[in-house]
């Protein structure tokens, strides 16, 4: 049987309280901080599998994991494939997924204790629901907060703040006779380096993938997201894209999610 994770103090350190925006600076980069070491980890496959909705919900909570152990911890995003009882690789919901770890009293395990099948797809049965406590004690929880749709300013501002988000993104449609949806799909599939931008992308529909925001910057006077992505290291810039920002680009910031430790008055 293996031991369970006891939860440490957060070191009695405080969530970080909102800063003036003044000292929220131009670019910032989760992936190259020191901060929270181990915060983002390295770049999973979700394989021919509908989960993208999984990949995203863990890449979103690595930091708060990082945060209470003190380690960086790749968590399972086959335990949320397996064990949700309904999705698989079907597609789900940020939402979702935060109720089943919820209902599973915070736990969610690393992925070496409930590592990802081959191929990525769904096992039969929920192998494994133990895992590590992700809430806190008695002043946090864990919780998520909607952030408001179209406010890429606010979005900056927190993931500087508090960390990596979650959100909905349309990366178009393979098939189909909508040009700008298959100028998304195959921009996106056959995306490589620089900053990814399709002019008139639809920005409430089509919302099909669910990547994690990990920073920002701008090139050449161009403003983007640094999103990770879930489709291994040899696609993008070594599994990351750039993604034009302050233009809700296929609706990146249409629904975006911070995931985390709150007070539980918030």
């Amino acid at each position: 049987l293996r031991s369970e994770i006891n939860v440490k103090t957060l070191n009695n350190k405080q969530p970080e309280k909102s800063r003036g925006d003044a000292t929220v600076p131009p670019e910032y980069d989760w992936t190259n901080q020191t901060r929270v070491p181990g915060a983002v980890t390295p770049v999973k496959n979700q394989h021919h599998c509908g989960s993208c909705y999984a990949f995203g919900m863990v890449g979103g909570l690595e930091k708060t994991y990082a945060e209470i152990y003190n380690q960086s911890g790749p968590l399972s995003p086959q335990q949320l494939i397996d064990c949700r009882g309904e999705g698989g690789c079907d597609g789900g919901t940020v939402e979702d997924c935060f109720e089943y770890i919820k209902n599973n009293d915070y736990r969610l395990n690393l992925e070496k204790d409930y590592p990802s099948t081959l191929d990525g797809k769904q096992q039969e049965k929920c192998q494994n629901s133990s895992g590590a406590r992700l809430s806190h004690n008695s002043t946090y929880t864990l919780n998520y907060e909607r952030l408001p749709t179209g406010n890429e300013e606010y979005m900056k501002k927190i993931v500087y703040e508090r960390g990596p988000i979650v959100v909905y993104f349309n990366c178009g449609l393979r098939t189909g006779n909508d040009t700008i949806l298959r100028e998304a799909s195959n921009k996106f599939d056959h995306y490589a380096s620089g900053i990814f931008d399709v002019p008139g992308c639809p920005t409430h529909r089509n919302l099909n993938h669910a990547p994690v925001i990990v920073g920002y910057g701008t090139e050449n006077g161009t403003d983007y997201w640094k999103v990770k992505n879930s489709w291994g290291t040899d696609w993008g810039e070594d599994g990351y894209i750039r993604i034009k920002r302050n233009d809700n680009m296929c609706g990146i910031a249409t629904s975006p999610f911070s995931l985390g430790l709150f007070s539980k008055h918030h």
